[in-house]
């Protein structure tokens, strides 16, 4: 995964990541060949382009890694600034 093989590199928008994760649609299923042992995860036809290979018959996890780290981070700065508003709001009380 070497920044040397790759092109073309800009980031993840949130938009876009919020936008595919909404758009998953996690599963139980067993696959035909195996039905005793029950799987979780995702219908490759179902999944957003984002995410899907060329052939939707497919998907990589890391794309879904990706997008789910860019949702996370957005959330964490969220919750930091929310947690700053929090302890603002606080201190003027107590100042009161």
């Amino acid at each position: 995964s070497s920044r040397e093989l790759k092109e073309n590199i800009r980031d993840l928008s949130t938009d876009d990541a919020v936008s595919v994760l909404n758009e998953l649609e996690p599963v139980r299923y067993n696959y035909k060949a195996s039905k005793e042992e029950e799987q979780v995860g995702f219908i490759a036809e179902d999944v957003p382009d984002l995410v899907a290979t060329k052939d939707r018959k497919g998907m990589s996890a890391m794309d879904v890694v990706a997008v789910l780290t860019k949702v996370v981070q957005e959330q964490q700065n969220a919750i930091a600034k929310l947690e700053q508003k929090i302890n603002e709001l606080e201190k003027k009380k107590q100042d009161k």
